[in-house]
């Protein structure tokens, strides 16, 4: 008779800018196990609402905040059920976020996954390099990480995700 093993998880967390995508992806690939990023779902359902301006651009919903409102609520909902469906079904996972939710620890938990959080962090100039490179593309949310970065706001920011 053979025991299911329990799935693991693994979520990184930390500061916009910290390498978090980056340590997740390539952790993900080595694994060979999925990868959720509240970011990818966040901009696919900000792009399942936007519009296309006269210039061609892509115009966002103003609900596209950086931090809270409803799209960022709705993409933590979904990342939530996905993994929560994924963990459940006995797969593996990669998950990446600014934090851990309790939503999403809960999810986790109640599905039986082992969780290992990861907090990548990263000097304070490097994130500011890594922000100023983001944000030279022209996104309107990286520019806001930006000044919420140089204002030192970024920190506060991501610990009220958290609650």
């Amino acid at each position: 008779m053979s025991v299911r093993e329990r799935p693991v998880v693994i979520a990184a967390c930390g500061c916009p800018g910290a390498g978090k995508t980056t340590v997740a992806s390539a952790t993900a690939g080595h694994l060979g196990i999925p990868f959720l990023t509240r970011d990818e779902i966040k901009t696919g359902l900000g792009l399942s609402s936007a519009s296309v301006a006269e210039d061609g651009r892509v115009r966002l919903a103003g609900d596209f905040h950086v931090a809270g409102g409803p799209l960022s609520l709705r993409a933590e909902a979904v990342m939530v059920d996905a993994a929560r469906l994924l963990a459940a079904s006995g797969v593996s996972l990669v998950v990446e976020s600014s934090v851990l939710s309790p939503d999403l620890l809960r999810a986790l938990l109640a599905g039986g996954s082992r969780v290992l959080a990861v907090h990548v962090v990263a000097r304070e100039a490097v994130i500011g390099r890594r922000l100023v490179a983001r944000a030279a593309g022209g996104g309107a949310v990286d520019q806001q990480l930006l000044s919420l970065f140089r204002q030192g706001e970024l920190g506060r920011l991501t610990m009220a995700l958290g609650r």
